[in-house]
């Protein structure tokens, strides 16, 4: 997060440079004072009083001593991670993930329901519900949640915290900030596409760490691209940036398709998200194939797709090689128009491996500029973390930290 703003008086410029030892403190901890002092420019007595302050009020410790450089040996500094706690949300289709959090990136305990998303209210209760319960079985105050992040699939406003449309949960206009803000008594909320937050989470703690451009490819029930260019996220005007799985794709195999016969194409959601798969595989698999498995076409997942005996059926098998392709045309289309230094492939489809890896690459090499495809990495997420998650923590931690009131002591 970049801060702009310029002190217009003394209480200003006391909070604004508190913030900035604060976040020196943060970001390079354990420090020294006067390493302080020269990473921030500031005179030794204002580091010291900031220091004394920050640390009357819990946010910062002492920890133990660093290495002589001649002297006295130095006193060292870091973020008391327990001086607040942020609660981290990710909704998906049918599903509810909740986290606690401390200020050290720790996840302290979470939790993860299975529940009907399609109602707003519902959703919103059983936030509330795991927020108290996390709490509780933390031992922490509530007033010391500092701030709650939700990662949503769909059109986000996250200016206004609002979900403008989600087809996977099927909300319009939902003011989710909002309504989970007032659950929780006041916390402040911030709402965030979930592709999005999870380009944020690799770039935080992922792979992407020490990438200044990468794109996050989203393959769940949604299909979304995170995009995070020069170590920002791009979000474009309004923030819809990254919507790739409403694209029209052919649907038909490579130069089988024309382009003048609609019905050749679909999105690229209804043909390589989790929902258009087992959509297409249960129209594709006869109903005796799927019983001799014990298996029925309203109990069919991707995980008994991806598996044996039903790997090997030709016709799961045709509809995985052309979801691959299809996310290997996508793939080079992002790497010509962006230039990434890396494509990380997350959600369940990712998981798939080889059996997406092999095609997926085959398309890539055939429709991305050689001059780009040499230098781009393709990985596959391997955060033991859930990297949405991760992300709209990563968010709210930086709005904390450079939040006035929370460095002025006021709440």
């Amino acid at each position: 997060m970049k801060w702009t703003k310029t002190a217009s008086h003394s209480r200003d410029l006391k909070v604004l440079n508190r913030m900035l030892a604060l976040n020196t403190i943060r970001l390079h901890g354990p420090i020294a004072r006067y390493e302080v002092a020269k990473m921030t420019g500031l005179a030794a007595p204002t580091v010291t009083v900031i220091v004394n302050d920050l640390i009357g009020m819990g946010i910062v410790q002492e920890t133990g001593h660093g290495a002589s450089s001649g002297g006295r040996r130095p006193v060292m500094l870091e973020l008391d991670p327990a001086a607040g706690y942020i609660f981290a949300v990710r909704i998906q289709q049918g599903e509810l993930v909740a986290a606690g959090m401390d200020l050290a990136g720790g996840i302290l305990e979470s939790r993860r329901q299975k529940l009907e998303t399609t109602v707003p209210g519902e959703v919103v209760a059983a936030i509330g519900t795991a927020f108290e319960q996390l709490v509780a079985d933390l031992h922490i105050r509530t007033s010391k949640v500092r701030w709650c992040g939700i990662a949503a699939p769909g059109l986000v406003n996250s200016r206004e915290g609002i979900v403008e449309r989600s087809s996977n949960l099927g909300w319009s206009k939902v003011r989710l900030g909002e309504l989970v803000s007032e659950r929780l008594g006041g916390t402040p909320v911030h709402v965030e596409n979930i592709s999005n937050a999870a380009a944020l989470g690799e770039k935080s703690f992922g792979s992407g760490k020490d990438c200044s451009n990468l794109i996050f490819l989203n393959l769940s029930v949604g299909v979304g691209a995170g995009i995070i260019i020069h170590n920002d996220l791009f979000g474009g005007s309004r923030g819809y940036a990254g919507e790739v799985g409403t694209a029209g794709m052919p649907d038909a195999p490579e130069g089988e398709c024309s382009r003048t016969v609609p019905s050749c194409y679909r999105t690229l959601e209804e043909q390589c998200g989790v929902r258009g798969i087992l959509e297409q595989a249960r129209a594709a698999v006869p109903e005796s194939v799927l019983a001799a498995h014990g298996l029925s076409s309203n109990s069919l997942s991707l995980e008994a797709l991806l598996q044996p005996p039903l790997a090997a059926v030709p016709a799961v098998r045709r509809i995985m090689e052309e979801a691959s392709r299809l996310v290997g045309m996508k793939v080079a289309e992002l790497m010509n128009v962006f230039d990434p230094e890396m494509v990380i492939l997350g959600g369940e489809l990712a998981r798939c491996g080889g059996l997406l890896l092999d095609e997926m690459l085959r398309m890539v090499e055939a429709h991305a500029l050689p001059e780009i495809r040499e230098a781009v990495q393709i990985v596959i997420s391997t955060m033991p973390e859930d990297p949405p998650l991760m992300g709209v923590y990563a968010l709210v931690l930086d709005q904390l930290f450079y939040s006035e009131e929370w460095i002025a002591g006021e709440r």
